[in-house]
């Protein structure tokens, strides 16, 4: 802040100047900006006290103009704020400006923009409006107007959505245009879907997109509630997903049983396949060794199936009737507690598997930590190795 505070010259080194110095940077093509928010202390001056809004904002300019002249390629601008201690009102009113000029920074033509921890505001929104973004990543979605707009301006182009802390409400709203039942807000051509971590509970009367908002979708990733709860999402994608990661729920399931959707080869394209049980204190129980039948009915084609929470079953008796696919070559468990016989079983009846993550809930007396003794682990090798040559 201090630095965009003084009077910039010819004969003083500043930022501009600087990124001038570098001189032409063709090869560039992202640009990040880290703020790190925080108190100075009540002995120290009150910045706001000594800011001139009209020298920052000259400055900044000037220190854009140099970006863009400097690293004329650039076309992703990533922006995370990091509030280190509790700020005074007028500092936080400091903040607020400085966040606000970071709209001048990101270009006027970005293709990608990533935002951590920096709230959307119309300034911020405004230099955007001729954007055509390509990609877009932010920290927190909570399907506020401003940040919802800001995703549909360009749903046109988008072909990467990544968003980590949200709601299923506000994935919904991400897709809707208006409150008329059938106004979609439809991304032509996007590719990828992420939601990390999709909080609290669906609306169970709430509205539902009744088409395929995304047609090109390869890869969906949903961890947390599943917002679109109409099979017609995961339906239409089934000709061309070729990466699935989403937490199930009785309801979930329910709906796409009903519809299908599951049903053996379904998902011809789909090389990763990642299925979890959503744990929550108002879930259904549900027969998980139906769930692991279905899972395996899916990947065919799959060279990565990762299973979460499953709790199974007489596992030893459910595996011998199964058949992994021939393709598979990373099974990943975690969460699925074994004991090391089972594990055996899960190993002895995927031998084309060339990694293997599972977890060991019962591993005898070790004297390491995570390992057996070692008569026992020797008894157990050679029980994989006779096991694994009958195979």
């Amino acid at each position: 802040m201090s630095n965009f505070n003084q009077v910039w010259d010819s004969h003083t080194p500043n930022l501009a100047s600087i990124v001038r110095d570098c001189q032409q940077l063709p090869s560039v093509r992202a640009i990040a900006y880290y703020i790190v928010l925080y108190n100075i202390g009540h002995a120290m001056p009150d910045p706001d006290q000594s800011c001139s809004a009209l020298l920052i904002d000259k400055n900044v300019d000037v220190f854009a103009t140099a970006i863009c002249e400097t690293m004329p390629r650039f076309s992703q601008a990533v922006i995370y704020s990091q509030l280190v201690y509790a700020l005074s009102p007028s500092m936080q009113q400091v903040a607020e400006n400085v966040i606000g000029l970071l709209s001048k920074l990101i270009g006027t033509q970005p293709t990608r923009l990533s935002l951590a921890h920096v709230e959307i505001t119309n300034r911020l929104t405004s230099i955007t409006a001729t954007a055509s973004l390509q990609s877009i990543a932010l920290s927190t979605f909570q399907g506020q107007e401003l940040e919802t707009a800001l995703v549909q301006r360009n749903a046109s182009t988008l072909e990467r959505i990544w968003i980590e802390s949200t709601t299923p409400l506000a994935l919904v709203a991400l897709v809707r245009l208006s409150s008329q039942p059938l106004e979609v807000c439809t991304y032509p051509r996007l590719l990828h879907f992420v939601a990390q971590w999709s909080h609290g509970q669906r609306d169970p009367d709430g509205w539902q997109p009744p088409v395929n908002p995304f047609p090109r979708l390869k890869t969906l990733t949903c961890r947390g509630f599943f917002p679109y709860t109409l099979p017609v999402v995961l339906a239409e994608c089934q000709t061309h997903l070729c990466h699935l990661d989403i937490e199930l729920d009785a309801v979930f399931l329910a709906a796409l049983d009903q519809a299908n959707v599951l049903a053996k080869g379904a998902f011809a394209k789909l090389s990763y396949l990642s299925l979890s049980w959503l744990n929550h204190a108002h879930a259904r129980p549900y027969n998980r060794n139906s769930l692991f039948y279905k899972s395996l009915d899916l990947c065919q084609n799959t060279h990565t199936l990762c299973l979460r929470w499953m709790k199974l079953a007489n596992i030893t008796q459910l595996v011998a009737k199964v058949q992994f696919p021939q393709m598979l070559h990373n099974l990943d468990m975690p969460f699925t507690m074994l004991n090391i016989d089972q594990a055996i079983a899960i190993l002895c009846a995927c031998p084309q598997a060339l990694k293997a993550n599972l977890s060991l809930a019962d591993i005898g007396a070790g004297s390491g930590k995570g390992m057996p003794a070692p008569g026992l682990l020797m008894k157990y090798q050679n029980k994989y190795t006779g096991c694994a040559a009958r195979t």
